[in-house]
């Protein structure tokens, strides 16, 4: 399982991220929401004051053609063709975007010029003489190929004004004409896109005519109508539909776009032309971009402080906690309870002093049972006392072979007792195979002499016995030592014994299997009748029926088998005391 302080830090990192994740997606969106309609409405005011500055444009030059066509050297016949074209040159050269102005005669025919070009050209079919023999005239943009120079680089284009020369009577004279070359339009764009700075920067500004053909924009677009839906299409901005957010054709970024037509002004009746403002969605929405970014960077720095900051307090919090899970676990293994620890917080230290209470009641609990366990043992091993007290005197005044049955009595009460000793010792929780086997047959090695061998060996692995099995083994033992001494391989000086046991691993669990061997004994014949003792070993540990006695040649064999819990099959040192409730 994951560690406090890496719970905490976590989770508060990922509450801090995604608190910061949130404020960003709702920040950003308010202020890009925010940002679309303002930076809308600048581009909507650039292009309300392009298309202002178009429609004064034109009006200057359509009221200068109309003033210049009330002038007396125009209207006077007899005025000279050089003063009429010096009036024409003037006016060219105080606005140089006009490209020619012509003066046309009644039929249609090019009179005087102020470049000298078209001289005597007849242009009676043009749109604009017709309409300039009645009033005052302004055309849209036109390519002009009679005036187009080789070595220009793009091609030439013209707006036609025109306006009719009246006598003093009101007969017409001759109609003036003036053609505009389109590059002042452009130049006046320009000149408008370079004063855009910050973030304006970059914006351009497109003239559509009124059939909504590009007149002034990006190359992939001039010349060719600019679909309905580029201007029209995609999310607006403000209730007028001003501005707008969406994709155009000529690229797959996404602009931001606004628009305004021109309306004319004083009597210049305007030619319907539209002024688009576009830039990029990216540039012009950067700020928002920045600000969500900020938010984002802020945010990572407050969740990465406030899991870092949990960290540290997990940690103050946590140690405590897992010193007293330790101590707990001290108190549960009947080791003694370290020193607890300082809690900063009230839980934790209402569980040391929870540990602290159960471990002094542990404890007083603990001394009850040793001394209820002492006054058992005394009382048992009183018992066992009154009874062999009681055996001897009872069987005291007995002869013959009764005196042996007396003897094989109190034997068998005093190797009880040693064993119940040695339990005694250990707490009843278990007792060491080896100690017990040694115990058992102690009394019957004799002096050994010197280079002699033991007479009974033991061998098999540490382990250790429930208390019913170490009483059973010593009763076992009890009897095959005392047979052997009387009737078996102890009864002569060369005879041994060997005891060993393994520990088998099956299906059912574990089982220990116990082996007396003798050998240098006299010869071996099973007896006539069969006694307590045999009837002992036949039934094994227990009183389970696992074990077999035979009477070889060699000697005595003895196998037990005994079936151990899984809880009382360990091995190793003895237990230090007797757990709470082992008693």
């Amino acid at each position: 399982m994951p560690r406090l302080r890496v719970v905490l830090a976590l989770g508060f990192g990922t509450l801090g991220l995604l608190a910061t994740l949130a404020l960003a997606a709702l920040v950003s969106h308010d202020a890009t929401a925010r940002l679309e309609a303002e930076v809308g409405g600048q581009l909507a005011e650039i292009a309300g004051q392009m298309a202002r500055s178009l429609d004064l444009g034109m009006f200057e030059r359509w009221r200068d053609i109309q003033i210049a066509a009330a002038s007396d050297s125009l209207r006077d016949p007899g005025v000279g063709t050089a003063a009429k074209r010096a009036l024409m040159e003037r006016m060219q050269a105080t606005y140089p975007a006009y490209s020619i102005i012509g003066l046309i005669d009644p039929a249609g025919y090019v009179a005087v010029t102020s470049t000298g070009a078209l001289e005597g050209a007849d242009v009676s079919g043009r749109d604009y003489f017709r309409a300039g023999r009645e009033k005052p005239f302004v055309g849209d943009v036109h390519p002009a190929k009679l005036l187009q120079s080789p070595t220009a680089r793009e091609p030439l284009r013209l707006l036609d004004l025109a306006a009719p020369v009246r006598a003093a009577d009101g007969h017409l004279v001759a109609v003036l004409a003036a053609h505009l070359d389109w590059t002042w339009a452009r130049d006046m764009a320009r000149l408008l896109e370079g004063s855009f700075r910050g973030h304006r920067a970059g914006a351009e500004i497109l003239i559509l005519a009124r059939d909504g053909s590009v007149l002034l924009g990006p190359p992939a677009l001039q010349g060719s109508p600019l679909p309905p839906d580029a201007l029209t299409g995609g999310r607006p901005l403000d209730p007028q539909g001003a501005s707008r957010v969406g994709l155009w054709p000529d690229s797959a970024a996404s602009y931001l776009s606004a628009r305004a037509v021109t309306a004319g002004s004083g009597g210049y009746p305007g030619l319907g032309w539209q002024v688009v403002v576009r830039q990029t969605a990216d540039r012009a929405l950067a700020p928002a971009t920045a600000l969500r970014r900020r938010i984002l960077m802020a945010g990572s720095a407050v969740a990465l402080a406030a899991a870092l900051l949990a960290w540290l307090l997990a940690g103050l919090i946590a140690r405590p906690l897992r010193e007293l899970a330790l101590a707990a676990g001290a108190l549960g293994n009947d080791r003694p309870l370290p020193p607890l620890p300082r809690s900063l917080v009230r839980e934790g230290a209402l569980i040391a002093d929870a540990l602290g209470m159960a471990a002094d009641e542990l404890a007083r609990r603990g001394e009850a049972h040793r001394l209820l366990i002492d006054e058992l043992n005394h009382r048992v091993k009183n018992t066992l006392a009154t009874v062999q007290s009681m055996a001897t005197q009872s069987l005291k005044n007995l002869s013959g072979g009764a005196v042996a049955g007396r003897d094989a009595f109190e034997a068998r009460l005093l190797a009880l007792s040693r064993a119940h000793d040695i339990l005694t010792r250990e707490c009843w929780a278990s007792a060491d195979l080896r100690g017990m086997a040694d115990q058992a047959v102690r009394p019957f090695l004799g002096e050994p002499g010197p280079g002699r061998a033991p007479r009974i060996t033991l061998d098999g692995p540490d382990l250790r016995l429930p208390p019913e099995g170490a009483l059973a083994l010593t009763m076992i033992l009890h009897e095959l030592c005392t047979n052997a001494v009387k009737h078996g391989a102890l009864s002569v000086p060369g005879g041994r014994a060997a005891l060993a046991w393994t520990l088998e691993s099956g299906p059912g669990g574990r089982t220990l299997r116990l082996t007396w061997r003798e050998r240098g004994g006299p010869p071996v014949a099973p007896p006539s009748r069969t006694g307590f003792g045999t009837r002992l070993l036949e039934r094994g540990f227990a009183g389970r029926n696992t074990a077999s006695l035979t009477y070889a040649a060699e000697g005595i064999v003895y196998v037990a088998a005994n079936p151990l819990p899984d809880g009382h099959a360990e091995t190793g040192p003895m237990p230090r005391r007797l757990r709470a409730g082992g008693a």
